[in-house]
């Protein structure tokens, strides 16, 4: 008994470009917008996460570098 395999048929695209760009509009609609208090709130949650990453990142780096010259560079000394 000899087994096929059929194709399956893929969906296809209708509509084009105006389509698309109705959907994204309909699909913008059901959005729910922060409110402007909210949006400040969470720019400055963005803000100081930023700030405190930064300098976190920022001092880990230069201990390191620090320990780095010390330890390979015979305390700084060339």
């Amino acid at each position: 008994m000899a087994v096929t395999a059929r194709k399956r048929e893929e969906p296809r695209a209708q509509g084009g470009i105006g389509q698309f760009l109705r959907d994204v509009y309909e699909e913008l609609r059901k959005v729910v917008w922060p409110t402007g208090g909210e949006l400040y709130r969470y720019t400055l949650v963005v803000i100081v996460t930023v700030i405190i990453l930064g300098v976190f990142i920022g001092g880990t780096d230069y201990f390191l570098a620090e320990a780095a010259k010390r330890t390979l560079y015979n305390n700084g000394a060339h």
